[in-house]
């Protein structure tokens, strides 16, 4: 059997093609719905919403222009749009031609798509769906012509609302920023109306005297009164501050008088001649720093050198006359003792005292007899009688001196012990004397 092949139709861009061809199952052609309206926020612009009638855009702007607002769109699937003009339009359906079918025209409306059917078999019909209009009997003569229908404003606009700072008329679709109110608060001024032409000027006012001056507070050196707002400096009125005002307002610290020197010291302070103690030459062989002395500062700050040099001399007498006592025969035997106190005067030295202890005795002597007198351990004479006679008070002395050191402010008890020895025939002793004689120095 030689049949017609069946006419095929293929859905291009933004067409959907239902149906096998057949007289009981035509082709249904429909349009695809318009992908929906892009908006997105630019500059000085926020846009919620998806843009269906359920959830609508919310744009919220500042008062934007034209300029402003072109280059922030862009057209999306189904649309053309010139940022130049701002000019939006739907972008034409494209129809292809598939099996024996034949498709001319740019699908404008001057020259819209024309679908044909290549030939042969049952005719191709070609029904219209939602958002399509077709047009002819689908004959070489009279193609179907399928346009998708453009969207009314009345379709579009109620998808629209205005949000914070836009305003927007559904009725006309004129969408507009909605005026910026500036209202002056505290210490502000606000003029203008916020038009292009006179714009909000919002300025801060000057703050007065009385606003700054409790602001301040006066810190070290500074005098400061609040009531007229005068601020100075402040010297300080403690006892010797030289620091004034000079003949021109500003402080000044008088020059120092020149110094003067009294006995003793040189020089006027500065560097190049500093106040120095006029001294002689040292003029000894010895080295000044291991053999010189000082000089120190008293409590009245007067200078004082080392303590003088001090010397004393303290004696002591002592006589005893004993009854005519035999002299003891043991040599050294202790018969008396005699004791000076010795104090050192200076209160900061040890004192070098030198002691001399002298000592005489009066013997009586019988013919063949002998006596020795001595001080301390050290025998220092002897006398003996080798005549026939008794010889009465022969007399002797001896002397001896010791030298000893006394702390500074201290004393001492210097003591000797008298003896007597050898003792024969008889001698007797009837006077002892003895003299103690200090003397002290403190260099």
């Amino acid at each position: 059997m030689i049949g017609a092949e069946p006419t095929l139709v293929e859905a291009g861009d933004g067409v959907t093609v239902t149906g096998t061809g057949a007289a009981g199952d035509p082709y249904v052609v429909a349009a695809d719905a318009a992908d929906p309206t892009v908006v997105q926020g630019g500059d000085g612009t926020t846009v919620t919403g998806s843009g269906t009638a359920g959830d609508p855009y919310v744009v919220n702007a500042d008062p934007p222009s034209c300029d402003d607002v072109r280059p922030c769109l862009v057209a999306g699937d189904g649309i053309d749009y010139d940022p130049a003009t701002g000019t939006i339009t739907a972008e034409p359906t494209v129809v292809e031609a598939g099996d024996n079918v034949t498709v001319t025209g740019t699908g404008t409306t001057a020259d819209p798509y024309v679908v044909s059917s290549a030939g042969g078999g049952d005719s191709t019909i070609v029904q219209g769906g939602d958002g399509t209009t077709v047009t002819g009997s689908g004959t070489a003569g009279d193609p179907y012509v399928v346009n998708a229908d453009p969207p009314s404003c009345d379709d579009v606009r109620p998808c629209l609302s205005a949000g914070p700072g836009a305003t927007y008329d559904p009725a006309t679709g004129v969408i507009g920023a909605e005026p910026t109110v500036v209202t002056a608060g505290d210490r502000v001024t606000v003029t203008g109306t916020g038009a292009a032409g006179d714009p909000y000027v919002v300025a801060a006012d000057a703050p007065s005297c009385d606003d700054v001056r409790p602001c301040l507070v006066a810190g070290d050196g500074i005098d400061y009164d609040p009531a007229t707002g005068t601020i100075a400096a402040r010297p300080s009125t403690d006892a010797g501050n030289s620091l004034e005002f000079g003949t021109d307002g500003g402080l000044m610290v008088p020059a120092a008088e020149p110094l003067e020197t009294g006995c003793g010291l040189t020089g006027d302070g500065s560097a190049g001649a500093p106040l120095a103690a006029v001294v002689g030459a040292w003029p000894y062989p010895c080295d000044v720093d291991a053999n010189a002395g000082q000089v120190y500062c008293d409590s009245s700050g007067q200078l004082r050198s080392e303590p003088r040099p001090m010397a004393t001399f303290v004696q002591d007498q002592q006589v005893l006359n004993p009854a005519n006592l035999t002299v003891p025969t043991p040599q050294d035997t202790v018969v008396a003792s005699h004791t000076l106190p010795i104090t050192n005067p200076d209160p900061c030295r040890p004192a070098f005292v030198m002691v001399e202890g002298e000592v005489d005795a009066d013997f009586n002597l019988p013919p063949n007899s002998g006596a020795a007198l001595g001080i301390t351990t050290d025998e220092m004479s002897y006398v003996a009688n080798n005549g026939a006679t008794t010889l009465l008070d022969v007399h002797t002395q001896g002397t001896k001196v010791v030298h000893t050191t006394i702390p500074a402010g201290g004393s001492i008890n210097f003591t000797i012990t008298i003896t007597m020895g050898r003792g024969s025939g008889g001698a007797t002793y009837n006077r002892v004397q003895s003299f103690l004689r200090a003397f002290v120095f403190v260099l």
